[in-house]
């Protein structure tokens, strides 16, 4: 009786552990998740004000160079 008492506890307290463990990982997890969004959500904003600003450039330096060059 008392070593299937000791087995229950052991039980329960392995299964609270697991329970612990896996509410850890979880918020662990989603915390993760939400970091890695801002971080691709900032990397996407600067890459496309990036290349607007290259776009930019290019025409405002074709501009420049047809006014020069090709003067009407």
């Amino acid at each position: 009786m008392r070593a299937e008492l000791i087995q229950e506890l052991q039980l329960l307290q392995n299964s609270r552990a697991n329970k612990f463990a896996d509410e850890l990982a979880d918020r662990i997890l989603s915390s993760v998740d939400a970091v890695n969004e801002k971080v691709l959500s900032s990397m996407s904003k600067r890459g496309n004000m990036l290349m607007l600003l290259d776009k930019r450039l290019n025409f405002s330096t074709l501009r420049k160079l047809r006014n020069r060059f090709f003067k009407p």
